[in-house]
């Protein structure tokens, strides 16, 4: 077949361009499909997931006393240098991605189905799964809080320069006093909350998109989902609940 300039091209010669080839125009492709940008989603979230089990436990060392969450702030400052930065932009990149990415699929269903179907098929789905752009939307505003919160110190009046008797920032200090404020412990428990609800469905759906989810698996991966969840929600709201009863003083 004649292009536009009249010449034609041989079935085994050269191909036209070389510009399709590379890592960038295979990652616009992927990104722009809907099958690769599901792919990323789930596998992005998956990563996030891993992280905020990660960031709890090391959060639960507040159970163990000022020495212990102190010890561990300083190595993470300290030792890791800018490391510890470079991770927390990579993570905040992955974040924007996954969250970009869930809505640009979630405008895409929209436009391909404009009119409603007569019997909704959300009849039979869960909250969860019904409401996953918007307890993510949440979470991700929580995020930018509590950046700004504990990480900054540009809300509430935290002091990131109180140190403990050992001259490293006194966390363990700075987390106490915030949650003794109950405006903070509000935003704190619902932002668990709606986290909670997003990872009912998001665990499971992700797990299904990478093909982890089958028949023989379903009843697993369900439970799984519920697990990390529940996992996650108790994990975190501990130290909330902890610090307004007491048990962390």
């Amino acid at each position: 077949m004649g292009s536009a300039t009249g010449t034609v091209r041989h079935p085994k010669g050269p191909p036209e361009t070389e510009s399709t080839r590379g890592a960038a125009p295979f990652v616009s492709a992927l990104l722009d499909s809907s099958v690769g940008a599901k792919v990323i989603v789930a596998l992005t979230g998956l990563g996030l997931v891993t992280f905020v089990v990660f960031h709890m436990i090391g959060n639960l060392k507040m159970f163990q006393g000022p020495d212990s969450i102190n010890a561990y702030a300083y190595f993470l400052k300290h030792s890791t240098g800018a490391l510890l930065w470079v991770a927390r932009a990579g993570l905040l990149a992955v974040f924007v991605l996954h969250l970009g990415l869930a809505l640009r699929l979630k405008a895409r269903a929209r436009a391909a189905r404009p009119v409603a179907y007569q019997y909704p098929g959300s009849v039979q789905a869960t909250v969860a799964s019904r409401t996953m752009v918007w307890t993510g939307i949440v979470v991700g505003l929580f995020v930018l809080y509590h950046l700004a919160h504990f990480t900054l110190g540009w809300l509430h009046g935290v002091d990131l320069n109180q140190q403990d008797a050992k001259g490293r920032h006194d966390v363990y200090s700075m987390v106490v006093a915030g949650f003794q404020n109950p405006l903070i412990c509000g935003i704190y428990v619902l932002a668990q909350l709606a986290l909670f609800v997003h990872l009912l469905h998001g665990v499971q759906s992700s797990l299904q998109t990478l093909g982890l989810k089958n028949r023989r698996f379903a009843g697993p991966i369900r439970w799984l989902g519920y697990a990390v969840a529940l996992t996650i929600l108790a994990g975190n709201l501990a130290i909330v609940f902890g610090v307004q009863l007491g048990w962390v003083k």
